[in-house]
């Protein structure tokens, strides 16, 4: 297990290496400042360069004539901007600055290294972006080639050695994966083995409860469903009356859901669709509608005659029969929304709270119980609920987060039975290792359980509702030194992964195309610096962006949900008397 990835003929690993200062150096080096009779102030250069790197723009873009008449025009003269290399080289300067104050978080409290596997666009590449999340932020370390080694567990292995030693085993409290393939589990597991099993390595709760609503997709009366949702927004995205008309009938004008998540998002979308019933029911009956000519228009109509309409007059038609008269399918739908909407709720609740560790565990069990007592006809879903969470966030970590939000912990007697016991004991003994003494964080929360010593405050009862977990245990943890330092550590971690950011993966892709080293290097550190810039600001959102923020709606829906306007040429198939 101390091999390291083939380099040499056969099966290749690429790392784009997280920049240190050395590799800033090197692009010092490489070109020197360009001389200007003006020069941009300091200012004027900062605020461009946070533009070029936040957008990730490589330097073929900024040294395109239109972007120096650009500034040319904004500054009313003529100036000579700085290099790329330059400006790469501030910015990586900055970077860095962060990276130190996070690493030293990730001593303190602890961190969760996020291995966010993913496909190129074309399909034929596999890559892992390896990130670092901590109470500070998220950091981007590097991302990892594997298209070569998928199924080489040894070197999957060696190639996860390495960015454990690159955090630092003492500070990783877990290891959140995006990818339930046995290589992947095994790879890890020998990983685990070699650090004496001191941390865990459990699945992205985002990627799992996607994963469970795929498989409730995939029933038949609930593909149904879907089907005929698909039909009503492609229809209103795709009619030039529609699209207009439903701004003004829907407050915020939209249906589509953004979620990074593509099963998450459609069932958003069901969801908004089902709520926006009777506008759409007045839309359709309104005079703007029923008196023009227009209702008949499509952006793009030819992508309609694969779906059996040879007229757009019969199209609409069906669509409007099933928004006024069926009945069955609103009706199907809702039912369809009493099992998903749970299980979308855990996603929301985990972004809202401060502490989501502290709350998967019983926002999980919640959601079963909604789905047990909707009766025995959903029991083949249960089957998949069962399977998902027993088989993938059963983790003893989760478990050990949900005894230690005293808000779920006083109130719940079950918290305290045998089977959770033994996961809560399984991970004060994993995370103990190297940190603290194990004897003493036992004794510490028993005096935890039975609410003894400043646990049993009226402030520390008065502020369990109210107060974020971490905030209360700083206040309430002093009498028991260790169990106040291992909470903290738990309940700062994460449970959900990189999706919920909403970064491009375009850079990504670019970094590993074959250049020269000069330009490699250039393009890894423009990888680096742009995600780690997009990191420190952006903010995790399950429900995406808006449709103004990432140009279009519904993005990770695809074309059965939405006709996006290739174009606004009306024009019509066929007869509009057909």
């Amino acid at each position: 297990m101390n091999k390291r990835p083939k380099t040499s003929s056969g099966e290749r690993v690429h790392l784009s290496s997280s920049m240190d200062m050395s590799s800033a150096s090197q692009l010092e080096q490489s070109k020197p400042l360009m001389e200007a009779d003006v020069q941009f102030d300091s200012w004027a250069e900062k605020a461009m360069r946070n533009f070029i790197f936040e957008v990730g723009l490589g330097p073929r873009f900024v040294y395109l004539t239109s972007f120096k008449e650009m500034l040319q025009t904004v500054h009313n003269r003529d100036v000579e901007i700085p290099t790329y290399e330059s400006m790469l080289r501030e910015e990586l300067k900055e970077t860095q600055h962060r990276a130190m104050q996070l690493k030293q978080e990730w001593k303190k409290s602890g961190c969760s290294i996020i291995m966010d596997s993913w496909k190129s666009r074309c399909g034929t590449k596999s890559f892992i972006s390896v990130l670092v999340h901590c109470s500070k932020g998220m950091y981007f370390l590097r991302s990892i080639d594997v298209s070569g080694i998928l199924e080489d567990m040894d070197e999957l292995a060696s190639v996860f050695s390495r960015v454990v030693d690159d955090v630092g085993a003492c500070n990783i409290v877990q290891v959140i994966r995006n990818d339930a393939s046995p290589h992947m589990r095994m790879a890890w597991h020998y990983v685990q083995k070699e650090h004496d099993h001191s941390f865990f390595v459990p699945p992205c709760a985002d990627f799992c409860i996607n994963l469970l609503l795929e498989k409730i997709a995939a029933f038949d009366h609930v593909s149904e469903v879907l089907r005929k949702a698909k039909e009503i927004t492609r229809f209103i995205y795709g009619n030039v009356l529609a699209y207009e008309l439903v701004g003004r009938y829907i407050d915020d004008g939209e249906i589509l859901s953004n979620s990074c998540l593509k099963s998450v998002a459609e069932f958003i979308t069901l969801d908004r669709l089902v709520s926006v019933k009777e506008n759409l029911v007045e839309m359709f009956s309104s005079p703007e509608w029923v008196s023009s000519d227009r209702s008949t228009r499509m952006f793009n109509p030819l992508d309609w005659i694969s779906s059996g309409f040879s007229t757009t007059t019969s199209l609409f038609r069906h669509i409007c029969g099933i928004v006024k008269t069926d009945g069955a399918f609103w009706c199907a739908a809702a039912d369809v929304l009493k099992i998903t909407k749970p299980f979308i709720d855990v996603l929301l609740k985990l972004e809202s709270e401060d502490c989501p560790m502290g709350i998967l565990y019983d926002t999980m069990a919640s959601a079963k119980d909604i789905m047990h007592n909707l009766g025995d006809k959903y029991g083949d879903i249960l089957h998949w609920v069962d399977e998902i969470w027993y088989g993938y966030l059963h983790s003893p970590l989760h478990a050990a987060g949900h005894m230690l939000n005293p808000r779920v912990f006083y109130k719940d007697p079950s918290c305290d039975d045998p089977e959770l016991s033994g996961r809560i004991e399984a991970c004060t003994t994993a995370i103990a290792k190297g940190h603290y003494d194990p004897g003493r964080l036992k004794a510490q929360i028993e005096v935890y359980k039975g609410r003894s010593g400043s646990f049993g405050s009226d402030s520390a009862i008065q502020q369990i509702v109210e107060t974020p977990q971490v905030v209360w245990w700083s206040a309430h943890g002093t009498d028991t030194p260790e169990l106040q330092s291992f909470a903290t550590r738990v309940l700062r971690q994460t449970c959900f992964g990189a999706k919920r950011y909403n970064i491009s993966r375009q850079v990504l892709e670019e970094a590993h195309e074959t250049r020269g080293a000069d330009l490699e290097e250039l393009y890894r550190g423009l990888e680096y610096a742009h995600h780690n810039r997009r990191f420190a600001s952006a903010a995790p959102l399950i429900g995406g962006l808006s449709g103004d923020q990432c140009g279009k709606p519904g993005r990770k829906l695809g074309s059965d949900w939405f006709l996006y306007p290739r174009h606004r040429q009306h024009i019509v198939i066929g007869s509009s008397n057909t």
